[in-house]
């Protein structure tokens, strides 16, 4: 069976989390190449959103996980 776009999708499901990390990159440098005055601190600032982002969807992703469980136990 060949690939025809919207109509067989491609198998990401095993996976699709590790999409967040080229979208947390690219938000965290264009953010920070709109908003920095100066091109030298880009790297480090974008540094820094970039792991806020990942830390947050993580965390996010345990309590979610841990609600789920929760509430699967009742």
């Amino acid at each position: 069976m060949s690939y025809t776009p919207f109509w067989n999708p491609l198998p990401v499901w095993q996976y699709w989390y590790l999409l967040l990390i080229p979208l947390s990159l690219g938000i965290s440098i264009v953010y920070k190449c709109v908003k920095c005055h100066s091109m030298k601190s880009v790297p480090r600032e974008a540094a820094v959103i970039f792991m806020t982002i990942i830390i947050g969807m993580v965390l996010a992703a345990a309590a979610l996980m841990g609600v789920t469980r929760l509430l699967e136990q009742r």
